[in-house]
């Protein structure tokens, strides 16, 4: 479309795309304790979750659902009078996350539970092309926000953070690393935003497609879009990170104990949502599948999956 955004909208949204990676990796790391039975670990992180929601009521009126990002630049802009809050609120957070890495280098029920446990390997991770966290812990060494840079990502210091094991255990370590690396970029984008316009108006839309992807906290996320020229989009496909990441269970899962098992499934950070594809076929406008079809396959599916590895 031709669109230069706003350098003030960009600094923007890195910010807010940072603080979504605290928030996401913060409430992963409290289900994660949850789900070994590690409950203080889940009440601490949620805890410290707690000041990141507050930053985006303060920002955009929402905690949850802030939806700043819109063709063109950001809704809202940041008040000069917030950088401070801002600025305070990830002061504190440092040493939480300090403490959060102390615990999980030093806890025994952490490592005993989480080292050598749903290894997925360097080579199974490329060939199943999982993305984020999930490869970075696998020695895959990919970044959207460094590989495809966008925003001001290749104008400050940062590092992409890369573990050898693939186990549980490094998909933590580079959560909890990623969460500190994202409040030196928050910090340095408060340091660089300067006044100025947070959008473009945007009228016309011509015909044509385009692609775009960011470096969301579960990894790549990717959307084409194609126009006719109209206010609506002919095509617009969303391939979500957990659609590649789940799949890698299908390695990392066999052969380990139920308790593991839960424990592996849930160290991709998996938004089932974001993998449900459901298309209903027709035939001269008439469903050829219903509901109860598709359940009906769903099940004739999982039982060949049975057989076919044993279980």
């Amino acid at each position: 479309m031709g669109i230069n955004v706003p350098e003030r909208a960009n600094y923007i949204r890195m910010i807010i795309d940072e603080l979504q990676r605290i928030h996401s990796h913060l409430l992963w790391l409290g289900l994660a304790g949850h789900f070994i039975g590690y409950n203080t670990v889940w009440m601490w992180a949620w805890k410290a979750r707690e000041p990141i929601l507050d930053l985006f009521e303060l920002i955009s009126g929402n905690r949850q659902n802030y939806a700043m990002m819109k063709i063109g630049g950001v809704r809202r802009d940041i008040k000069e009078e917030d950088y401070q809050v801002i600025k305070k609120t990830i002061k504190e957070l440092r040493p939480v996350l300090d403490m959060f890495k102390k615990v999980v280098n030093d806890d025994p029920v952490i490592g005993k539970r989480t080292k050598g446990v749903g290894i997925l390997k360097k080579e199974e991770g490329i060939s199943l092309g999982v993305v984020g966290p999930t490869a970075r812990a696998s020695a895959i060494d990919i970044d959207v926000r460094r590989d495809d840079a966008y925003a001001f990502y290749n104008d400050i210091s940062w590092s992409v953070i890369v573990q050898q094991e693939g186990d549980i255990y490094a998909k933590i370590i580079v959560r909890v690393l990623e969460m500190l690396e994202a409040c030196s970029i928050i910090e340095q984008c408060l340091a660089k935003i300067a006044k100025g316009p947070i959008e473009v108006e945007v009228r016309d839309i011509p015909e044509g497609e385009g692609v775009g992807r960011v470096e969301a906290p579960r990894g790549e996320c990717f959307h084409y879009v194609r126009s006719d020229g109209t206010n609506r989009p002919v095509r617009h496909k969303i391939r979500a990170p957990s659609f590649v990441n789940v799949p890698s269970n299908i390695v990392t899962v066999p052969g380990y104990t139920i308790s593991d098992a839960a424990l592996t499934l849930a160290a991709v950070d998996p938004c089932y949502c974001c993998t449900e594809r459901c298309a209903v076929f027709t035939k001269g406008g008439k469903k050829v599948f219903t509901g109860d079809d598709l359940i009906k396959l769903s099940i004739e599916k999982t039982e060949k999956l049975k057989k076919e590895y044993g279980f």
